[in-house]
């Protein structure tokens, strides 16, 4: 459960970062509050002036994303329900004594309860993404930062953000970017393996991203409509 602050009614969550060094980076959660990812010597006061200054901008932010995500109740997992992988759907069906295996356009899981099934699908989910990143990882050793090694990573399921990349150069992936179709996964990672190089979101991070992959703008905007799928961690 995420501890949430209550700033003139603007739900807000408060990420210390090390990796900031003065600004306050601001993102709007799928869950329906506000993230900002701020420097660990950041004081309560600078977060309630933030919001304030930008409060009408933060609501509006806010009622989008809880527009976009007002017809998409948590993933099923009943039989005939639909999950996603790779941005194809796949319809669940439960079989005695199976394991979860993909045929076609149908995804099998042991017969169980709801929560037995949901089990089953997020562990089949974290198969799939330990070798689907790292097929894509494996495409990207060429970028000559890297220097022809694939850099330490590894993902999880996490609630507000696709991918992160620490101090210390670990990538994190989000495990739900296995639902997304491939090319939306592929510029999540450029994105972490250009931070390795800049450590910002600075013109020389934006004009590196540019540079390996010239549409990611419109990558961007098509992930932006997958953040309903956070909501199902």
């Amino acid at each position: 459960m995420v501890d949430l602050l209550d700033v003139d009614g603007i739900p807000v969550e408060l990420r210390l970062n090390e990796r900031r060094r003065s600004r306050i980076g601001v993102n709007v959660s799928p869950a329906g509050h506000i993230v900002l990812d701020a420097p660990p010597d950041t004081q309560q006061e600078d977060i309630w002036e933030l919001v304030r200054e930008h409060r009408r901008w933060l609501s509006h932010r806010l009622n989008k994303v809880r527009e976009d995500t007002a017809h998409m109740g948590r993933m099923g997992f009943k039989p005939g329900e639909v999950v996603r992988y790779l941005g194809e759907s796949l319809m669940l069906e439960h079989h005695q004594g199976c394991e979860t295996i993909r045929l076609g356009g149908v995804l099998k899981t042991p017969i169980g309860d709801e929560e037995a099934v949901r089990q089953s699908v997020r562990n089949w989910y974290r198969e799939q993404a330990e070798t689907v990143f790292a097929e894509v990882l494996d495409c990207m050793v060429h970028l000559p930062w890297l220097k022809g090694r694939v850099p330490t990573w590894r993902h999880r399921f996490m609630k507000s953000q696709w991918g992160s990349c620490s101090t210390r150069g670990l990538v994190s992936l989000n495990t739900h970017l296995v639902r997304t179709p491939v090319r939306l996964i592929e510029y999540v990672v450029l994105h972490e393996l250009c931070h390795l190089k800049h450590p910002n979101h600075s013109r020389r991070f934006h004009a590196l991203v540019s540079q390996y992959m010239p549409d990611w703008g419109i990558r961007s905007k098509e992930l932006g409509r997958n953040l309903p799928l956070l909501l199902d961690t």
